[in-house]
């Protein structure tokens, strides 16, 4: 699943939704990489607030990673995902 995310607020449930995937709770994520309950809270809530290094952290714990690219690869890319699926819908882009 590839998540665009291109403000903070968008972020935070995206986190939740894969932590939630695992299965774990905000207490047995942050036990497994060495967080707080509550910092996990707050990263999942404030995301503006996770420093570069635990964001990625993170990721790495729920086997997930951050890539980058220009916004055109991304809309190009859920085009074939639209034609290859046949149920794919996609959003207009928001403006800036």
């Amino acid at each position: 699943m590839v998540n665009a995310i291109r403000t903070t607020g968008q972020l935070g449930p995206v986190l939740k939704r894969l932590r939630k995937a695992k299965g774990w709770s905000q207490f047995e994520l942050g036990k497994k990489i060495g967080l707080s309950q509550e910092r996990i809270s707050v990263i999942e809530n404030h995301p503006e607030r996770v420093s570069m290094d635990q964001l990625l952290t993170l990721l790495m714990a729920l086997d997930a990673e951050l890539q980058i690219a220009h916004r055109t690869a991304l809309a190009a890319e859920a085009s074939v995902q639209t034609s290859a699926t046949g149920s794919l819908t996609t959003k207009a882009r928001e403006p800036w």
